[in-house]
Order: structure tokens, then sequence, then C-alpha cells
């Protein structure tokens, strides 16, 4: 593994959640599904929805398929009852029908602290299945939000630097270090002669 790989991979959360400027989107249990969508169309990059107590405090996400899903199946059930394969999935079609605030959809929090690594937050997303998370304070309070592609940005930097290192030739290297004679052959190539 090279030294920028290593690097980017204990890169903290906190160095990371602002690559992409998305805004956390906050809403509470009692919150109608209808006002929150039209909130949630107000900030699509935002794509797991922040449930918070009345102290500010994550207590619960909700991604924007089940929102959406949720919508959807008040207005057009047999759009969502096209999909439905098994007896699991007709439960969870006969709540989403019933649905109304943001307490009926949420899920448990998918939180992160800001002092945990990029590959600590991609192992805790995946485990979520999510592809966003709410960083937040040692009291459980939302700081920020950081992305999956947040993560995947400051990694593909990394793999550029290394990209970077390894495809330059020797030639380049000892110029940046400062050999006199890769520096003069390069005087040479681009003064204009006599």
């Amino acid at each position: 593994m090279t030294e920028p790989v290593r690097l980017a991979r204990q890169t903290r959360v906190a160095e990371c959640q602002d690559l992409l400027e998305i805004a956390p989107l906050l809403v509470r249990r009692e919150d109608d599904l209808l006002d929150v969508v039209r909130r949630s169309a107000l900030q699509p990059a935002t794509r797991t929805i922040g449930v918070i107590d009345e102290d500010g405090r994550v207590i619960g996400i909700i991604r924007v398929l089940r929102l959406t899903e949720s919508i959807v199946a008040r207005v057009a059930p047999e759009a969502v009852m096209a999909g439905i394969r098994d007896a699991a999935e007709v439960g969870r079609f006969g709540h989403a029908v019933e649905d109304r605030i943001a307490g009926d959809i949420m899920e448990p929090p998918a939180t992160i602290s800001p002092e945990a690594t990029v590959s600590e937050a991609f192992r805790e997303m995946h485990r979520h299945r999510v592809t966003g998370m709410y960083v937040v304070d040692a009291a459980g309070r939302p700081t920020g939000y950081v992305d999956l592609l947040e993560l995947a940005i400051r990694l593909a930097d990394a793999l550029d630097e290394k990209h970077a290192v390894v495809g330059r030739t020797g030639d380049d290297r000892a110029a940046e270090e400062g050999d006199p004679a890769v520096r003069s052959h390069d005087d040479d190539a681009t003064s204009e002669g006599p």
C-alpha cells in the first residue's frame, strides 16, 4: 500500500464531510411525510434524512427511497405492489399505505464521529446500507453530513497521487530532487540556441 493511500484511509471524517457541500436534512419524528418529501426535494443531494428528538439528537434516519415509497403507496399503490415477491414485502406495503409521519418510517440512527476514519465510515455505511451518515458530537447532535461519494473522492484523490508518483519518469523525479545534470539537460532542450 502506498503512503498516499494509507494516509487517505486514515483521514478523519471531519476532513471529508464538506467536499461536496451536502447539508444535513433534519426532521422531527412527528413531521408529516408530505412536508418531509417537499423539504427533501429542496435538498436532493441529501439522500439520508436525519430524525432528531426535542434535544436535537439524531434518533433515526429515513432513506429517501423509503420516503418516496410511502408517498407513492398512498397515491398509486399498484406501482409499489408490482415489485412485491414475498410475504415480508406484502407486510411492508401494508405499512407503507398507512405511513403518515416521519416516525412511521424511520430506521435506527446511522451516525459517525468526526474523528472516525474514512475506512471506519465506509464500513458503517456498508453495515447500515446507507449512502450518507450524520456526523455527530459526543451528545449525539449532528454537526454535519458525510456522503459516500465524499469518502470515494478522498480515496480517488489518493489514488491519483499514487499514479502521479508511479507514472513519472526517473528524469522527472531527479529534476524534482534538484539533480543539476537533469536541470541542465532540460535547459538545453528549451534554449533557443546562439
